[in-house]
C-alpha cells in the first residue's frame, strides 16, 4: 500500500537524532513491503517560505499536506508528533477520501492536561490513535470511531547495533543519560551518585554535555549497565525510548517498577528497583557478579529485538488501522481499546 507519513524528520539537527521513532516507524513499514512517502512537517514549515519561521510557514507545510495527498492518494495517512498541523487539514482530507484511513502516534506521556487536549483535537478524524502509555489514560481516546491502541517504543537493528554484553572492558560501569532540567530528576541524579559511588557513572545531560548521534550509541556499547527512569515513574506502560535503546544495545537494563511494565520485560530480561536504596544494591550485586549480569542483559537485548522491532511493531499497527486480525499475539493486545 501507500503510506504518507507526516512526522519529524529533524532535518534542521544534522542527524543528532537518526535514531528517532519517526525513522523507525517508516523503515519498518517499508521492510513490511509499503511504499512511504515522508513529510517532515515541522522542517518543511520552516523551509517552506522565505521567512524561515514554522508559525509563518505552517499554513503553507498544511497546504502541502492536501496537495501530496491528492496526488499521492494513500491508503493512509499516518502522523507524528506535529503540533503545527491543523485539524482542518484532517478534515478536508476525511472529506475528500473517505476511504483513506487516518491514524497517528504520540511518543510523550499524556497524563498533561495540554497533550491530552492536543490529542482530543485529532480525534474526530482518526481511525486509529497509538500511544506509548496504556490503561485508563489510553482508554479516553476510545470513542466514535476511532480506537486508541498502546504502541511499544521500538528497536531497530540497524540502528541500536551494539551488544555491551559481550564487551569485557567498558568504560563506564553506568549511564543514565538525560536533562538536568526537571528537578525532581536533579535530585534524583545527586542521590543516586551518593548511592553508587563505588561505581564508574557517566551522565551525560546532568554532569557532562548531552550525547547526541553516533557518539551517543557508541558510548552505550561501552556501557555495562543503564538506567530508564522518566519524569514519573507510575503510568501504566508508560517508558521513554530510552528503554529499547540501553535494551537495544545491550545493556543490564535497571527499571523502576512501572505498572504493568512486565508485560514487555520480565525481570530476567530487565533489572526491577523499589528505590534508591535497592538500586544500589543490585547494581552493585552485577557489578560483582558479572555473569549473571551479562545473562539478564542478552535476555533483554533478545526480547527487544524480537518483540519490539519496527517490522513487529508496524505490522501490528497497520493490522489495528485496517481491522485486520492479528498476525500474532502481541504481548500488549489488552491495552487495545475500542467503543
Amino acid at each position: 500500500m501507500k503510506i504518507l507519513h507526516i512526522c519529524n524528520l529533524a532535518y534542521k539537527k544534522s542527524a543528532e537524532q537518526f535514531y528517532n521513532t519517526d525513522r523507525k516507524i517508516s523503515f519498518g513499514l517499508q521492510q513490511n513491503g509499503h511504499f512511504v512517502y515522508d513529510f517532515s512537517f515541522k522542517d518543511m514549515a520552516y523551509f517552506g517560505t522565505i521567512w524561515r519561521t514554522k508559525k509563518i510557514g505552517a499554513k503553507w507545510a498544511n497546504a502541502e499536506v492536501l496537495r501530496l495527498t491528492d496526488n499521492l492518494q494513500p491508503d493512509l495517512v499516518l502522523i507524528g508528533h506535529c503540533p503545527q498541523i491543523d485539524p482542518e487539514t484532517l478534515k478536508q482530507i476525511r472529506q475528500k477520501y473517505p476511504n483513506i484511513k487516518i491514524a497517528f502516534w504520540y511518543v510523550d506521556p499524556i497524563y498533561e492536561s495540554e497533550k491530552i487536549k492536543f490529542i482530543h483535537k485529532f480525534q474526530p478524524y482518526l481511525d486509529t490513535i497509538f500511544v506509548t502509555t496504556g490503561g485508563e489514560l489510553l482508554k479516553q481516546f476510545a470513542k466514535d470511531q476511532t480506537v486508541a491502541a498502546y504502541m511499544p517504543n521500538m528497536v531497530n537493528s540497524v540502528v541500536e547495533v551494539g551488544q555491551s554484553f559481550l564487551n569485557k572492558n567498558t568504560s563506564h560501569d553506568f549511564i543514565f543519560c538525560g536533562s538536568a532540567g526537571d528537578q525532581e530528576r536533579a535530585n534524583f541524579v545527586k542521590q543516586l551518585q551518593q548511592k553508587i559511588s563505588f561505581l564508574k557513572l557517566y551522565l551525560p545531560g546532568f554532569v557532562a554535555p548531552k550525547l547526541y548521534g553516533a557518539d551517543y550509541i557508541q558510548t552505550l556499547t561501552q556501557s555495562k549497565m543503564g538506567l530508564s527512569y522518566s519524569r514519573r515513574n507510575d503510568i501504566c506502560l508508560y517508558v521513554s525510548d530510552r528503554i529499547v535503546q540501553l535494551t537495544g544495545n545491550g545493556l543490564l537494563t535497571f527499571t523502576p517498577k512501572v505498572p504493568e511494565l512486565d508485560l514487555l520485560f520480565n525481570d530476567s530480561e530487565v533489572v526491577y528497583f523499589d528505590n534508591l536504596d535497592d538500586l544500589a544494591r543490585k547494581t552493585q550485586f552485577y557489578k560483582d557478579n558479572p555473569d549473571q549480569a551479562k545473562l539478564i542483559a542478552e535476555a533483554g537485548w533478545k526480547r527487544a529485538h524480537v518483540s519490539y522491532n519496527c517490522q513487529r511493531t508496524t505490522k501490528f499497527m497497520l493490522e489495528t488501522i485496517f481491522d485486520k486480525p492479528y498476525s500474532e499475539n502481541y504481548e500488549w493486545l489488552e491495552h487495545v481499546f475500542k467503543k
